[in-house]
């Protein structure tokens, strides 16, 4: 059984995660040319199809709102996950390990330069292995589901 803490640790990781993921999604499903200018952008620039840029894009902010909800929590966070890994480690990491400093301690740069992808791609796993815990609305719903399935069977019984 899972303890109180490890339920509000949840709660904690996919509010803040989710708080944080919302205004950069946002950005770009509502900035200069929307969504399809960002989509056009991954394509051009990194190859990706376009369709994975819409993906991205939308799954911020949608991925987000469920996060922050704990609907669909292991789902969102995987998707999530997986834009934050694009991020990190195919988008800013090549332009961080080159922008070093003469004498600056190259790690110390590049961790950096991806820090936050890098954390919100840890965040992501984390709740994508765990689940959205006690306070989401997940385990609110997997509360009635097996009421319902009960009551389905013992109906099922009296035929």
């Amino acid at each position: 059984m899972k303890s109180v803490t490890s339920d509000l640790a949840a709660l904690l990781l996919r509010v803040v995660a989710g708080l944080i993921f919302l205004p950069h999604g946002w950005s770009k499903v509502a900035g200069d040319g929307g969504v399809a200018s960002f989509a056009a952008d991954m394509a051009r620039d990194y190859g990706f199809p376009l369709f994975l840029g819409y993906l991205a894009a939308w799954a911020e902010v949608v991925g987000a709102i469920l996060l922050i909800a704990g609907l669909l929590t292991r789902l969102d966070a995987l998707l999530l996950a997986g834009t934050m890994f694009v991020a990190a480690f195919i988008v800013l990491l090549p332009d961080a390990l080159f922008e070093v400093p003469p004498g600056a301690i190259k790690p110390f740069v590049v961790l950096r330069g991806i820090e936050l992808p890098l954390a919100l791609f840890a965040i992501s796993c984390a709740l994508a292995l765990t689940g959205g815990g006690r306070f989401s609305l997940d385990y609110a719903l997997r509360g009635l589901l097996p009421k319902k399935k009960a009551a389905a069977e013992a109906a099922a019984l009296e035929i």
